[in-house]
């Protein structure tokens, strides 16, 4: 028996595998899920406060059923072949990680088999920031993907992306506590250490009512998904863990070690270093 609702909210750290699950969700059968729809992604630049995005999003996953049992295209990041991407960044080239342009922005016509189709849709620190929303309303499960913080941390300053500069400007208005941070003059990496170890803070405090998942676990079993969804998989997908990736900086973990053991009390409750 599946442990899901039908409404299923995908999060997690950024760059901890949560575009991995959401590609694997999509796979599920008589499933569907979307990678950050940038009309959601607008509502969070635009809007300060957590009650008005939870009722947009709660609205907006009714209008997307009804698109999708109507037969109507919606926009996704999907492969040229309508499949979701597993990362957005290609293998390094030359010690540079750069986007993977195989895959865009589609109109996509979704097949599912029936109404109870379950629906999810990812967004990482968009998510995270209204956490305690989401969870109020009783409308939706919800998975919080986690990564080892060393190689999280390490892929942060390996990528041109918000996170790589101590910030993260979708969640900044609704989360007070992350504000404090990325407003602080800490040095970079500090910064970094104290935003990964707020995300667990977050999951941890309402780990009785979300489901978190360890990146490591999915890589080596992927049932995971299945076992928590009563579905099975309709097509492989490749797995790959990264957590060793050639591009990182070895001679930085040490330092940034350091920095957990100092600055990360709630990463050292999930992960050993």
């Amino acid at each position: 028996m599946s442990e899901l609702k039908n409404d299923l909210i995908v999060t997690g750290i950024p760059r901890s595998g949560t575009t991995l699950t959401a590609s694997l969700i999509d796979n599920l059968s008589n499933s569907v899920c979307l990678s950050e729809p940038k009309w959601q992604a607008k509502w969070f630049l635009e809007r300060k406060k957590s009650d008005d995005l939870v009722k947009l999003i709660t609205a907006d996953f009714q209008e997307i059923r009804k698109k999708i049992l109507n037969k109507e295209p919606i926009e996704d990041k999907r492969q040229a072949d309508g499949t979701s991407p597993t990362n957005y960044f290609k293998a390094p080239e030359n010690g540079v990680r750069r986007k993977d342009k195989t895959f865009s922005n589609r109109s996509i016509v979704f097949q599912v088999d029936n109404e109870n189709f379950m629906l999810g849709i990812k967004h990482n620190s968009h998510y995270t920031g209204i956490l305690p929303e989401l969870i109020q309303t009783g409308n939706f499960s919800i998975i919080a993907i986690i990564r080892h913080p060393i190689p999280t941390i390490m892929s942060w300053r390996t990528l041109d992306i918000p996170i790589s500069n101590g910030v993260l400007p979708a969640a900044e208005k609704t989360w007070s506590e992350l504000r404090d941070i990325t407003g602080s003059n800490d040095r970079l990496l500090t910064k970094q250490v104290r935003i990964y170890d707020l995300f667990c803070q977050r999951y941890l405090e309402y780990s009785d009512q979300i489901h978190i998942i360890k990146y490591e676990d999915i890589v080596s079993d992927p049932s995971i998904l299945t076992e928590l969804s009563g579905k099975t998989y309709e097509r492989k997908v490749d797995l790959f863990n990264q957590n060793q990736n050639k591009i990182y900086n070895l001679k930085k973990e040490e330092k940034i070690r350091k920095a957990i053991i100092k600055y990360a009390p709630h990463a050292l409750k999930l992960y050993s270093l």
